[in-house]
């Protein structure tokens, strides 16, 4: 019942360091061409390759937010996040098989039946089979289920905090945390872009926006033909992205939102881009009474979080950590 309990509570302190390895499956993806080594803990690579699938999506998204310079510092930020979580896992698996400890085989069941449900499955036949439409199989599923439960075991020996939060404590996080109980306004947002040295940009812009402009829902078919921007492939798809952090150039052109509506073309310096708002979000409050359990967890995190930080920076601090980008 103990090893149970912990598996909810500790998710979010362990998510990080199981991130890219992909516990949500989504499609293969197929390889870039060039599979650089970013870095290295105890002579172990990880490489590109190694966490491409948990970076895309944010990379994606910052191509709505930022531009030039600071685009390639954001990217490269996302990049080293990722590293950095990664190398927190090996360090703890690392740990772990210096003294391991049996895995329970009914939780690593349970969570793999628990994957299955979220993707709509209801056999492990099916779930074998969606498995390998994913490009992967069942068992290296289960290697990383089993890794998910060492890593959250790891961090959940060592977390022994005894929380006593008064209602004071919790009304005082309301007050100074007002902004962070905000839903913000969201937008999905697709984009086409085309490059400002296009000898043909002003003739493709011309007749990009005269199809637009008969069929919105054109959209994705020209972004897969004519785009040099992300996700160009399956439609432009650049995410969720909060309404305030839209690049300025994007936020001009967009003074109201209007899902299904195509803005554009808007210039600058990286050329030409054309944007679809897919879906819209908008802003929500929350309120203190409704709050106060959801703080009172924040607050617990924290903690706990501080004690994982704690575990993770000895680990670091014994390993030969090398970055090379």
């Amino acid at each position: 019942m103990k090893f149970r309990w912990c598996i909810p509570i500790l998710f979010l302190l362990a998510a990080p360091l199981f991130a890219e390895e992909g516990m949500v499956l989504k499609p293969k993806q197929e390889p870039p061409q060039v599979n650089a080594i970013l870095a290295s803990v105890n002579g172990v690579p990880i490489s590109l390759m190694d966490i491409l699938n948990t970076t895309r999506n944010s990379e994606y998204q910052a191509y709505a937010v930022f531009s030039g310079k600071r685009l390639e510092e954001e990217i490269r930020k996302i990049r080293l996040k990722a590293v950095n979580d990664r190398i927190d896992k090996l360090l703890v698996l690392e740990e772990f098989r210096e003294n391991p400890f049996p895995i329970p085989n009914q939780a690593v069941e349970e969570e793999l039946d628990n994957i299955a449900e979220r993707m709509g499955v209801r056999s492990r036949s099916e779930f074998t089979r969606r498995l390998r439409q994913s490009g992967t199989t069942i068992e290296d599923l289960r290697k990383e289920v089993e890794e998910y439960i060492i890593l959250q075991m790891m961090i959940f020996d060592r977390i022994r905090v005894e929380s006593n939060i008064t209602p004071r404590e919790v009304h005082e996080y309301f007050q100074a945390h007002r902004d962070e109980f905000v839903k913000p306004e969201k937008i999905e947002l697709a984009m086409i872009m085309l490059r400002p040295s296009d000898p043909e940009l002003e003739e493709k812009s011309r007749m990009i926006a005269e199809k637009l402009s008969a069929s919105p829902d054109a959209f994705a078919e020209l972004a897969k033909k004519y785009s040099i921007g992300p996700d160009a492939e399956n439609g432009g798809n650049l995410g969720e992205i909060e309404r305030k952090r839209l690049r300025s150039e994007f936020a001009a052109a967009m003074p109201e939102f209007e899902v299904g509506k195509v803005y554009g073309p808007i210039r600058t310096a990286d050329g030409v881009s054309f944007l679809r708002i897919l879906a819209h979000t908008p802003e929500v409050r929350g309120d203190f009474r409704t709050l106060s359990p959801e703080i009172r967890r924040r607050i617990d995190l924290k903690q706990r979080e501080e004690i994982r930080e704690a575990y993770l920076s000895g680990l670091r601090s014994k390993a030969i950590i090398r970055y090379f980008f």
